[in-house]
């Protein structure tokens, strides 16, 4: 009996370690982050896990390029975007061309303003009314949860199931009675791209590359179903963070 006591506690330590590497390496000390990911070797077809996607800056100055392409022509503009989080979008308006100021435009929550002094327009109402004033099909009243790569209408960690044909996480969720939300993300934990369909439309949004610094989209593409030749293209030349950043308007 005690020739074999050692090997006994041998064995008992030995399944000890290999059920805490087992629980570290399926994520069961919890959701999965850009942070704390699942293995890379471990990801197989089917596997689910939770996973939050965590906005860490309060405060972000992007400026981009925006070109809207229509079955008129295209139409390119230069955009400094200004954003607090969940609270505050802002944007100031460029042509590219020669630089003129067309217009400002700033979102706070579900209200908003559009003003252009070139267009001689000052309009205030609702953020998803904005979309009718400047001709940009996109859901304004998320646009600032887009831009920054995150979800929209929840701040919860959601169950993905990891897709092996195509590489993503991917996880489907409702923000109303009839809209639902689908999300893909990459094996680093990043929007890879988001699909928000209701009965009256179908909004595609692609996250085509990310800025490593702060994890940030910096190179998106949004298509609608009901305008299959509309199309928009958002470029960032520079992201940055810390601000508190000035977002000044006036009607």
């Amino acid at each position: 009996m005690m020739q074999q006591r050692p090997w006994h506690i041998s064995r008992i330590v030995t399944h000890l370690f290999a059920g805490v590497a087992l629980a570290v390496l399926t994520g069961c000390g919890g959701p999965l982050s850009v942070e704390k990911p699942l293995r890379r070797e471990k990801i197989s077809d089917g596997v689910s896990r939770k996973i939050i996607i965590e906005d860490k800056f309060t405060w972000a100055q992007s400026f981009t390029r925006i070109s809207a392409e229509t079955p008129d022509g295209e139409q390119r503009f230069r955009v400094q975007v200004r954003s607090k989080q969940d609270s505050i979008l802002w944007a100031a308006i460029s042509d590219d061309m020669i630089g003129l100021r067309v217009g400002k435009a700033i979102v706070i929550n579900d209200s908003a303003a559009f003003s252009s002094t070139l267009l001689g327009v000052e309009w205030t109402g609702s953020a998803h009314d904005l979309a009718g004033v400047t001709g940009i099909e996109v859901p304004f009243q998320y646009l600032n949860r887009l831009l920054r790569g995150q979800l929209i209408g929840t701040n919860e960690a959601l169950r993905y199931r990891y897709d092996g044909n195509g590489d993503h996480w991917i996880t489907q969720y409702s923000i109303s009675s009839d809209r639902t939300v689908t999300v893909a993300l990459d094996r680093d934990l990043h929007m890879s791209f988001v699909l928000i369909e209701d009965p009256l439309e179908s909004v595609f949004i692609q996250y085509k590359s990310v800025d490593e610094k702060t994890g940030y989209p910096n190179d998106i593409e949004i298509t609608v179903k009901s305008q299959p030749d509309y199309k928009v293209t958002i470029e960032v030349t520079e992201i940055r963070t810390g601000g508190p950043f000035n977002t000044p308007f006036s009607l």
